[in-house]
């Protein structure tokens, strides 16, 4: 049994969907603290004729002090913009009309930030076919004051599971010897980033799996990422 687990990204890289696919469960930390600053917690990158563009959702912080995820309200009004953009760069790809009534659906222009994040990654585990559980750590309250280290472990033991599949970043801040103890593997999540047919020239790796959906469509996007992933 193999757990992996991260925040609820907004419109998420296509590494994180080659993370989840690579595991038996994944846990999405919904009720983390929201982060700031240079985090993709609202926020991700789209291609356009001119490079790159950030897509970010405006949320409410104005005295809203320290959130969790699953507190965090949005600004209305990014849904046109968001939608327009993505209409803009991408009309012409080959899949644009298959992907885009996908986009009109899940994105939400009211409430809170963590609806539009799960639905699109739910949609996208839909889409790949994915048969890896998703759970959430608000479903988990017992372990909501543990750190970081000892809250993944925790969550391992309770689901059985014997290996913990990290990301990269994750060197960062993983002590090895709590897992080591608790008789956990550790692994780090080896992906680079898969060339395809890109719009606007030369090929841009690392954004938002929206721009691999838009010029492979759902079926290619499958294979593109889950060549070596048994799902």
């Amino acid at each position: 049994m193999k757990l992996a687990g991260h925040q609820p990204n907004y419109i998420p890289w296509p590494g994180y969907f080659v993370k989840m696919a690579q595991c038996d469960i994944f846990f999405i930390l919904n009720t983390a603290q929201f982060q700031t600053g240079s985090s993709l917690d609202n926020r991700n990158l789209i291609k356009t004729c001119q490079g790159t563009q950030m897509l970010t959702v405006p949320v409410k912080r104005k005295g809203m002090g320290l959130q969790r995820f699953n507190e965090v309200t949005v600004i209305p009004g990014f849904k046109r913009n968001h939608l327009m953009a993505l209409k803009v760069n991408y009309t012409k790809a080959p899949h644009f009309k298959e992907v885009f009534p996908m986009m009109e659906q899940v994105l939400q222009d009211t409430g809170y930030l963590i609806d539009t994040n799960l639905a699109f990654i739910k949609l996208v585990h839909d889409l790949l076919g994915l048969k890896t559980k998703l759970v959430f750590l608000s479903d988990l309250p017992q372990f909501a004051e543990l750190r970081k280290n000892e809250l993944i472990a925790a969550i391992c033991r309770h689901f059985s599971a014997d290996s913990y599949l990290s990301g990269i970043g994750g060197r960062a801040y993983i002590e090895p010897e709590i897992f080591e103890k608790q008789g956990i593997k550790l692994e780090y999540l080896e992906y680079e980033p898969v060339v395809y047919p890109q719009l606007w020239g030369n090929f841009i790796p690392n954004l938002s799996i929206v721009d691999m959906l838009f010029n492979c469509g759902a079926e290619g996007t499958r294979k593109l990422l889950l060549k070596e992933v048994q799902v």
